[in-house]
């Protein structure tokens, strides 16, 4: 049965959905919208070959196709040009979404997408293969619009990248998506800034597990928020959500990277070398410039203890060889 009533109360259960992205995808957010997928096409073209639009997908069109279907009463009863037999039962609801889609957003003219969602991803694939990645793209729009500064993220990326290659090598060569997940996680780590400094590491996975984010799947989506999780303070609080979903050689990476880049310049850090063999990492540093920045040595052993607490051993010598009375002026 169609009714009136239910019609408006199916269009307000889907404009209730869509209220959290309306501020980011409402109107001037977007220079033109398409609409893909079979039953947008189905509400197109029953729009064009019953008179009820000119060209495209209008609000006044849709609300002739609601009155049309209103005025029938019942799914037997429509007799409307260019609608097939199995797009009539699912045509009432996606006339109810679509009807809210350009209430909420403002939308005037929706354009009809000759494609569908498959081959939208496989245009994203196509796109990755093609070194014209959506997820960069993505990546670089959360950096502007939750202000992430970029020259630290650059830094935490870059340092984080070079001891990921260490801490992986022996196990083979460094997995390359693993490498560009270390890249996408040290660009967005500090976004949950905005929310609260106190637990941002919590903020940012949160955003990240989350946000809509076009050319990411849900499970790499999952990964980067795990990665970001893990990347400060207590390792040993989400183990379980870790437990056979993380790389380790990426998180020890992430950790240190930000570890050394806390005070947000560029610094001359010291060279160093890095290995890892199961469950044991070994970080090799100049003594004499770790005695010079007491700070960096008291969060290298809150570090040891982390990983120590969690099953890991995280073994830097120099560290073991400092006494305090050694330590120059904090760094």
């Amino acid at each position: 049965m169609i009714s009136k009533g239910a019609m408006k109360e199916a269009e307000l259960a889907a404009r209730n959905e869509l209220q959290p992205i309306v501020a980011s995808h409402g109107q001037g957010n977007w220079e033109e919208a398409a609409g893909s997928s079979g039953t947008v096409r189905a509400i197109g073209e029953a729009l064009l070959l019953n008179g009820f639009a000119e060209s495209d997908i209008t609000p006044d069109g849709l609300d002739r196709l609601r009155s049309a279907l209103i005025k029938a009463g019942d799914l037997n009863e429509v007799d409307l040009k260019g609608l097939k037999a199995d797009r009539l039962p699912i045509l009432p609801g996606g006339l109810a979404i679509l009807n809210a889609v350009l209430s909420e957003l403002k939308i005037e003219h929706l354009i009809i997408a000759s494609g569908a969602l498959r081959q939208g991803i496989l245009y994203d694939m196509l796109g990755r293969i093609q070194h014209h990645d959506m997820r960069d793209v993505t990546v670089a729009q959360f950096m502007q619009r939750y202000h992430v500064d970029g020259s630290q993220a650059r830094r935490v990326s870059r340092l984080a990248i070079e001891l990921y290659r260490q801490f992986a090598a022996e196990s083979g060569e460094a997995d390359e998506q693993m490498l560009r997940q270390i890249d996408w996680a040290a660009k967005l780590h500090e976004i949950g800034i905005s929310v609260a400094y106190s637990g941002y590491n919590r903020h940012s996975a949160y955003i990240i597990q989350n946000a809509d984010m076009p050319g990411f799947s849900k499970m790499e989506q999952r990964s980067l928020a795990l990665l970001i999780l893990a990347h400060r303070r207590s390792l040993k609080k989400i183990l379980d959500q870790l437990q056979g979903g993380i790389d380790w050689h990426a998180v020890i990476a992430l950790r240190l990277s930000a570890l050394f880049c806390r005070r947000r310049a560029d610094v001359a850090l010291p060279e160093f070398s890095a290995r890892a063999k199961g469950k044991s990492f070994r970080l090799k540093l100049d003594q004499r410039w770790l005695e010079r920045n007491p700070l960096t040595v008291a969060t290298l052993r809150e570090e040891v203890e982390a990983w120590d607490a969690v099953g890991f051993e995280l073994e830097i010598k120099a560290l073991d060889q400092i006494e305090t009375a050694d330590l120059g002026s904090p760094d």
